[in-house]
């Protein structure tokens, strides 16, 4: 995996080997607590000579993400990116903001899930001007994370994660994929999970949705029981430029129960806002 550094780490990221025409949008996945680039399906970043090989085109998961250029970033301490984490969601925003200015990456459209939504949204509300609008999965303004989750990340790790992942996947969701999900917080440590749910739970921009004036896409699922589809709901009709997507039979994690789908929303997002429209304001 290619590497940028930021802030004095190395950022490794996945990159599908698309390049920007005519400032056409720039597509750069942020992930949620405790993940990593693997938390998004490999059709939407990885290379498109090998993902065809591997029978994986983002044509056959939706419409075609392959045409835009996609980069699947790995936060600080996640995945083979270098550093501890962090303790709160500005910490990460800035990490990405560096990483968005590294790679002098412009026409941005973050796509966030779970605290990488928020990550999104804060960058949005700061008014960084290199984005042109954010998606948010599984996102809200305000993120809750109970006392057991937190004092059980730190003194009985293992068997919170497990329920971490148990309310995370739809129940009939398959037990590869959970255990992927389990598998990777496992790998980013014990610390670096606590400091991910200790900032999602210090996250609060409810009061800010209205100084987002970017196109923002909400995609909620149904049946999503870390972020309720109400509070997505909420969130999106706040938004000057909102639009909220509801998936039926869906939980937290979207983009791999219901990957087509979302691939279409992205897709059709994109057409809609900055391929060939003018930017809103």
């Amino acid at each position: 995996m290619p590497s940028v550094s930021v802030g004095g780490n190395e950022l490794s990221y996945k990159f599908n080997g698309t390049r920007s025409r005519d400032q056409g949008p720039v597509l750069v996945l942020i992930h949620g607590a405790g993940g990593n680039a693997r938390d998004w399906p490999e059709a939407w970043h990885g290379h498109k000579d090998r993902t065809r090989l591997m029978g994986l085109t983002a044509r056959s998961e939706g419409r075609r993400l392959e045409e835009f250029p996609v980069y699947a970033l790995e936060l600080p301490g996640h995945g083979k990116s270098a550093g501890g984490g962090c303790s709160s969601v500005d910490e990460y925003a800035a990490a990405v903001a560096g990483f968005l200015d590294s790679l002098a990456l412009e026409n941005v459209v973050l796509v966030g899930h779970s605290m990488g939504a928020a990550i999104a949204l804060t960058l949005a509300a700061d008014g960084n001007d290199r984005i042109a609008g954010i998606a948010l999965l599984g996102g809200s303004a305000r993120l809750t994370v109970s006392d057991a989750i937190l004092q059980g990340l730190q003194n009985a790790f293992e068997s919170t994660v497990d329920n971490i992942v148990k309310y995370s996947w739809k129940k009939t969701t398959s037990a590869f994929f959970k255990g992927e999900s389990r598998q990777h917080m496992f790998d980013a440590g014990q610390q670096v999970v606590y400091n991910d749910f200790l900032a999602c739970s210090r996250f609060d921009l409810s009061d800010r949705l209205d100084t987002v004036t970017l196109p923002v896409l909400v995609i909620a699922g149904q049946s999503d029981r870390m972020v309720p589809l109400e509070t997505s709901r909420e969130m999106a009709e706040a938004f000057k430029h909102g639009k909220l997507v509801t998936l039926e039979d869906c939980g937290h994690y979207m983009q791999v129960e219901k990957t087509g789908l979302v691939a279409e929303e992205l897709s059709a997002f994109l057409h809609e806002n900055m391929v060939g429209a003018e930017k809103k304001s």
